[in-house]
């Protein structure tokens, strides 16, 4: 009987053992970095922005991103916020980009529009998530300094 107790707790053991290993662990969030900030044009107390986003994925495999949401702030005022689908899957220990739209308010960020005459960086903070297939939706932040680029109509893009 006591053996009989004994072989029923051993395969009650092997059983969970399995059970977990085959979970999977939870990804690492991915790395998100600011890396372009270009003001297409300004009309109407408006700029239009395009904003590229660098993803890079730590893990040790690959993650199918289904959607990226983010928030942006440029010299601690907010610049963009948006949602993406179009996102490429990050390789293991690779990275993609994402380049992202938003049209805002010149006096929100009119201290950042300052230093286009300039060669000053302007301050950034991003935040937001990636969601994965399979709904798994891993957040992440990062804050920095990006150059702008303004677009010239004639002459193409100009870092600043």
């Amino acid at each position: 009987m006591l053996a009989r107790a004994l072989r029923a707790a051993a395969a009650a053991l092997v059983s969970l053992t399995l059970s977990c290993a085959s979970v999977a662990p939870r990804p690492d969030p991915p790395l998100a970095t600011l890396e372009q900030v270009r003001v297409l044009r300004i009309a109407d107390a408006k700029a239009d922005l395009t904003l590229r986003l660098r993803l890079a994925n730590p893990n040790d495999y690959a993650l199918s991103v289904e959607s990226i949401a983010f928030e942006v702030t440029l010299d601690g005022r907010p610049a963009a916020a948006g949602r993406t689908t179009r996102i490429e899957t990050l390789p293991a220990r690779g990275d993609a980009e994402a380049d992202v739209a938003g049209r805002v308010d010149i006096g929100a960020i009119a201290t950042a529009l300052m230093t286009l005459g300039s060669r000053l960086p302007v301050k950034y903070a991003l935040s937001g998530s990636a969601t994965l297939a399979g709904g798994i939706v891993l957040p992440f932040s990062r804050k920095g300094e990006i150059p702008v680029v303004r677009f010239d109509g004639a002459g193409g893009p100009r870092p600043q």
